[in-house]
């Protein structure tokens, strides 16, 4: 039951992208990084989304991104080195594409796709990995490589 409105909610918010106007494009990005801590935060929405490339070198890595995009192409590349590192990603789009590496003692992905074509590659290296895929598409890819160190 919860799947079915996640995709019934994401099915609405992808017609309401997609007969969104340039103008309405936007994007929201916050960031706070030391040595200790790096945590990125990335919202896009609009008919062109441009690709996200985060690269986080921190004890503690957070990234999270979120991309809603038109029948266009939404990607995200996604690095991270350090003790702790976790991932949220949600895309929308007509084609969506999403790598992650993941290197550390403890790793968590968990990524959302909805579109035509979904396509997620996730690797992560470390002794407590997790990954969690929803896709929802017509042509979905998917491959996991898990190692422990």
């Amino acid at each position: 039951m919860i799947c079915g409105r996640l995709l019934l909610a994401l099915a609405a918010l992808l017609a309401a992208v997609s007969v969104a106007s340039e103008a309405s494009a936007g994007s929201v990005q916050r960031g706070v990084t030391n040595r200790n801590v790096s945590i990125e935060t990335i919202v896009q929405f609009g008919n062109d989304v441009q690709p996200v490339t985060i690269e986080e070198n921190s004890s503690i890595n957070i990234a999270r991104v979120i991309q809603i995009g038109g029948m266009g192409t939404v990607d995200a590349t996604i690095i991270q080195n350090g003790t702790r590192n976790y991932v949220d990603v949600i895309q929308v789009g007509g084609t969506t594409n999403l790598a992650i590496g993941q290197s550390g003692v403890s790793n968590i992905a968990d990524i959302t796709q909805v579109g035509n074509s979904t396509n997620a590659l996730l690797l992560q290296i470390g002794d407590m990995n997790t990954g969690t895929v929803r896709q929802f598409g017509r042509f979905n890819w998917l491959s996991i490589f898990q190692f422990s160190r």
